[in-house]
């Protein structure tokens, strides 16, 4: 599986084949991802007779060796060139370069897989070319609005990770996206979800948001398979905004740690409380003991009170 920074997981459940290998599951990620596992194809570039776009081909003994792959990580790029002959390629690496917009996919109908980590995308377009993708990897970008997703009906997995975004709404592009899975927002400026954020993401079953502004959580619930929610180092402060998660009933999994409220004395208990089936909070387990221990815990202090 592949998955690149601290942000969690990006594009977890696909092999380099780009098949997908079953349930959903953190990586820790390595740079090169999924796409940039293999090596370096050796490529020839040319320059249109028009000027720009670049033209770029392999040879055919390249293209014989990894027919459904293309890696061109650090190549200096500063736009996404024409792939001449590369109508059997699946997954395309474009990470570490300098591409400003994302562009010239209409000829790769069969594209499943695109990665273009760290680069210089401001705004989301050009994807309606791909229809059959189902990873979209723009992690370390410099995207602020999510926009432009609607062709994507077989999404599966959504990396946005440290990018500028700063509001997530029923508008925000992802309402279309109803075969989404895992989407990782970490890292950018969120402050809050709005009710209808999620609304849409009906497959949804893990969601990033580690390090953003967040203050309250609620919009949650739109997310009904939602089983991990990794909400580390927010702005959360008071035990009053964890009632929010009573309508993720399928919650196995949650991170809070980093937030004002995760220093509350009764934070772990309410948590429980609240989370009827979590499995794991902030990277401990929960057993049957602990949380019998919490709900008599309440139990007093609902009594003192």
């Amino acid at each position: 599986t592949a998955a690149r920074s601290a942000d969690g997981p990006t594009a977890c459940g696909w092999s380099l084949s780009g098949q997908r290998n079953g349930a959903a599951e953190s990586c820790a990620p390595q740079p090169g991802g999924a796409a940039g596992a293999c090596r370096r194809d050796d490529v020839v570039g040319e320059p249109s007779s028009h000027g720009p776009p670049q033209v770029v081909f392999r040879s055919p003994a390249e293209k014989l060796a990894n027919p459904e792959r293309l890696n061109l990580d650090r190549r200096g790029l500063k736009a996404c060139p024409v792939l001449e002959g590369e109508e059997r390629l699946r997954l395309l690496n474009y990470q570490n370069n300098a591409i400003v917009g994302i562009t010239n996919l209409h000829n790769l109908p069969h594209l499943i897989f695109l990665d273009l980590y760290n680069n210089q995308i401001s705004r989301i377009s050009g994807l309606e070319d791909v229809p059959t993708l189902r990873v979209l990897m723009l992690g370390k970008n410099q995207i602020e609005v999510i926009e432009r997703l609607e062709s994507l009906r077989r999404l599966d997995v959504l990396d946005l990770h440290c990018n500028r975004i700063r509001r997530l709404s029923g508008l925000s592009g992802l309402s279309h996206l109803a075969s989404l899975r895992v989407l990782n927002l970490a890292g950018n400026l969120l402050e809050k979800l709005d009710q209808t954020a999620l609304r849409g993401l009906s497959s949804l079953m893990e969601l990033n948001l580690r390090r953003n502004l967040l203050g309250s959580i609620a919009g949650l619930g739109a997310a009904p398979c939602l089983q991990r929610l990794f909400l580390s180092s927010n702005h959360v402060a008071t035990l009053s905004e964890l009632v929010h998660l009573s309508s993720s009933s399928a919650l196995l999994e949650l991170a809070l740690d980093g937030n004002p409220v995760a220093a509350e004395p009764l934070y772990r208990q309410t948590v429980l409380e609240v989370c009827r089936g979590l499995r794991q909070l902030d990277l401990r387990r929960v057993n049957d003991e602990e949380r019998r221990m919490c709900t008599a815990q309440l139990k007093r202090d609902g009594e003192k009170a």
